[in-house]
């Protein structure tokens, strides 16, 4: 068989929503350093509009950053928690509406506490202004990156349902109402012959179980999804385990119900009980493998700049040694009154 075809990276939900959390503090932390930039550039006009050179100006310049100023990046990112959520972070409609709002309220927040503050000049109103508009447009541009990011990942993932029962048909509904979609449903495997050619919501049967692995590679199957109801075959467990031996991602139903609804099905808890036992495992994430990956360039780095570190001290001190030989020699020469 050839060899199985694997997404470039994996990310599970909660690694995703690292992602993005990431993604947007640094957004929110670059807006800050601009927005003080901005303050201090709007201080320096007011002073040379007041009449003072542009070298005085610089001189008499002085912002006081306050405190609070420096804890705007995690306010930011309390503004956007209802945009964590991947699937909503995936839609380009649902994620301009959430970074347009977050602006908003946090405006709205800042002229609550200007309104009651006792001292209002205390309030560096061009900073927040500042932070609150490159915050925006920084956070938009990641989050095309990202959307776009999530579109072409998901989009090689090629998922095929083992098992066209109620669990199958259950996911197969919950991941037609998501759009975009996570990923490529391939379709259905079952061994019930009343389901040879059986098609729900687009999806068909594309095959039993004795003819897996042969899909799996004529179809690009990527990840297997688990989804059977009730007792399972010994001939179809063990093809499963020969495929998940052969490097395919294999998730029970409920696993990936869970992450793509954020919701546990209780009604699919019981029926795979079976295979709970070789699935339930710890999987390696995309993330980790990334890491490890990294890790592996970053030690070669390291070794290789240790390994040629002794070189240029080896070449100094055999050039200190020659020039310290040369004078030994010269200072010998002139003892016995001899020209060098």
């Amino acid at each position: 068989m050839a060899d199985i075809y694997k997404p470039s990276l994996r990310l599970r939900p909660a690694e995703q929503r690292s992602i993005l959390l990431v993604g947007d503090f640094i957004a929110s932390i670059v807006a800050m350093v601009g927005a003080i930039s901005l303050w201090y550039q709007y201080s320096l006009y007011r002073l040379i509009e007041d009449g003072f050179s542009q070298a005085r100006a610089e001189r008499l310049i002085q912002i006081d950053v306050p405190f609070w100023f420096y804890i705007l990046p995690f306010v930011w990112i309390l503004l956007l928690v209802e945009s964590y959520d991947v699937h909503v972070a995936a839609d380009w409609r649902k994620t301009l509406r959430a970074v347009a709002v977050a602006p908003l309220v946090g405006l709205l927040g800042y002229s609550l506490l200007f309104t009651f503050n006792t001292d209002p000049n205390s309030l560096p109103r061009i900073a927040v202004g500042a932070f609150l508009v490159i915050a925006s447009i920084l956070t938009l541009a990641w989050r095309v990156i990202y959307i776009r990011f999530y579109a072409s990942s998901g989009l090689s993932r090629r998922v095929l349902i083992i098992g066209a029962g109620k669990a199958g048909r259950s996911l197969t509904y919950i991941y037609r109402k998501l759009s975009p979609a996570p990923f490529h449903l391939v379709g259905f495997i079952d061994d019930d012959p009343a389901k040879k050619n059986y098609e729900y919501q687009t999806y068909s049967v594309i095959g039993d179980s004795e003819h897996l692995l042969d899909i799996i590679e004529e179809h690009r199957v990527s990840d297997v999804v688990v989804a059977i109801n009730g007792e399972i075959k010994g001939e179809t467990f063990q093809t499963i385990l020969d495929v998940q031996e052969r490097g395919v991602e294999v998730i029970r139903m409920p696993i990936m119900y869970e992450e793509l609804t954020q919701r546990v099905p209780i009604e699919h808890l019981e029926s795979d009980w079976v295979i709970r036992s070789f699935v339930d495992q710890v999987r390696v994430s995309g993330l980790y493998e990334l890491s490890k990956r990294l890790m592996d360039i970053a030690g070669g780095i390291v070794g290789t700049i240790i390994f040629f570190m002794p070189f240029p001290v080896y070449r100094f001190s055999n050039h200190i040694r020659n020039r310290f030989s040369n004078i030994l020699f010269t200072a010998s020469f002139r003892q016995r009154g001899k020209a060098f």
